[in-house]
């Protein structure tokens, strides 16, 4: 492309001298210079000629002297960048003194000062020297004000300072938010029950925030909007304004089964939760319906209809044990649980099977469950569980059949 352009330029200065010289050939004409007593005769082709070539060595000239600048510039330039990387690197080996000396001596360099501000002001509240902090923060909000209240209210919010961070954010116009500066106001606004407010900033048009943060924003809200219902009547009301997804489902279901329970509504919540897996089935909502697990023998089968279309499904197993349990059938809870494990699950279910061991006295079945519990965790390979019989380990290991939601057997994959 610089080849190409380089050559319409030579076309065009050959095509504008071929001009002139139409122009001029047939009268060349008359220049007269008269200065202190002197005259100068000469022609127009000669004196655009000179005035060219003046204004050349003109240039030449003022790019000479200007030399020595670009370079010492360039060399800042690098320096900085340099101070920069260091301090960064250092912040992030935990030197947070070196970084904040290279980091504070990089910020008088105008091309990176914003970023060497923001590494200066955290490791100078990494040592917990809240003077240079602020010192930093004061020289931040001169460079970048809308930069520097999107710190400072990032550092109130996890301080737990949540009106502070948000009046901190109304300090700048809405529409000038980053999507992080975003997002810290929907969180402070959150975090101070503010529901209204935040659900406008989260559905604001050309609000900038990537789906990522959508979802998670959404998911805390929705969360936070069911927990923090102060009654019955306002959690159901909350509950049908809510509009699951598949991000947002599990904190929906988190939030209503501990509100749920708070308020002493697990059977009517329960109930709900069934029926919304009668619709649309979705494990979080069945992990919910573990948390309500109560003495409730309909419930109970209800809840084991599901398993004519999941009977693979490791979470409706370990609700099943939890709700099992809870009815007062622990060995079906200790079933359910092993036919849990087999299917996938996890830790949970590893240490609620643990407990109803030691409840039984089986503590040698009781340690190694706990045992295996940590063993998931920290993805180590699980220990063999004694004292099961081969026909329940059979039961437990057997790939079940699996349904579709009419009861129609399916085909293994």
């Amino acid at each position: 492309m610089s080849l190409y352009r380089s050559f319409l330029w030579w076309l065009l200065m050959a095509a504008l001298g071929a001009l002139a010289w139409e122009l001029l050939s047939p009268d060349f004409g008359e220049v007269v210079i008269r200065w202190h007593g002197t005259t100068i005769t000469t022609t127009v082709a000669f004196s655009l000629f000179a005035s060219l070539i003046f204004l050349v060595c003109l240039w030449l000239f003022w790019y000479l002297i200007r030399l020595p600048y670009h370079a010492w510039q360039n060399y800042a330039h690098k320096q900085a960048k340099s101070r920069l990387n260091n301090g960064l690197t250092a912040f992030y080996e935990g030197r947070y003194a070196r970084a904040q000396k290279l980091l504070a001596k990089a910020a008088e360099e105008k091309n990176v000062r914003d970023l060497a501000l923001l590494g200066a002001r955290q490791a100078a509240i990494a040592q917990e020297d809240w003077v240079s902090a602020a010192q930093f923060l004061e020289q931040l909000n001169l460079s970048n004000p809308s930069l520097a209240a999107s710190n400072n209210a990032r550092a109130l919010l996890k301080q737990g300072k949540a009106q502070q961070a948000l009046d901190v954010m109304l300090t700048r116009p809405s529409n000038e938010w980053s999507p992080i500066s975003r997002g810290i106001a929907i969180e402070s606004a959150i975090a101070l029950q503010q529901f209204d407010l935040a659900k406008t900033w989260l559905t604001a048009r050309g609000h900038g925030l990537s789906t990522k943060q959508q979802d998670t924003l959404n998911a805390l809200f929705q969360r936070e909007y069911l927990f923090n219902a102060n009654s019955a009547d306002t959690l159901w009301q909350r509950w049908q304004e809510s509009k699951p997804s598949a991000t947002s489902s599990s904190a929906l279901a988190e939030g209503f089964s501990k509100r749920a329970i708070a308020l002493g509504m697990q059977n009517s919540a329960s109930i709900a939760l069934i029926e919304l897996l009668e619709s649309n089935y979705q494990a979080p909502y069945v992990q919910a319906l573990s948390h309500l697990a109560h003495n409730d023998k309909n419930l109970l089968a209800r809840i084991k209809e599901f398993l004519s279309a999941h009977s693979s499904d490791a979470e409706l197993l370990h609700t099943l044990g939890a709700w099992a349990k809870a009815c007062g059938h622990t060995s079906d809870a200790i079933g359910y649980w092993q036919r849990a494990i087999a299917q996938g699950a996890g830790a949970e279910t590893w240490n609620q099977l643990g407990q109803v061991y030691a409840s039984e006295n089986q503590f040698e079945q009781a340690f190694n469950a706990a045992n295996n519990a940590r063993r998931v965790l920290n993805n180590e390979e699980l220990l063999p569980m004694t004292g099961v019989s081969l026909q329940e380990k059979i039961a437990a290991e057997a790939v079940s059949e699996i349904r579709n939601e009419h009861g129609i057997p399916l085909l293994p994959l």
